[in-house]
């Protein structure tokens, strides 16, 4: 291909282009903004936290020894 062409460049910008706003389209639709939030939502749930899960806020006796 010969790039010192103008009209074979701008042929090849304007593909280029095309894709580009077809892939933006689809990823930023609304469709597809609710479907990742969907499969967010509706994820397993992994805590990698190394601390209790549960803090119980009881009173208890103090131990008497």
């Amino acid at each position: 291909m010969n790039f010192q062409s103008p009209v074979a460049l701008a042929v090849l910008s304007l593909i280029v282009i095309a894709v580009f706003a077809g892939i933006a389209t689809r990823f930023f639709s609304p469709e597809s903004r609710l479907e990742r939030r969907r499969r967010r939502n509706n994820q397993r749930v992994i805590s990698k936290a190394r601390r209790p899960g549960v803090v119980l806020s009881a009173r208890t006796k103090k131990r008497s020894g």
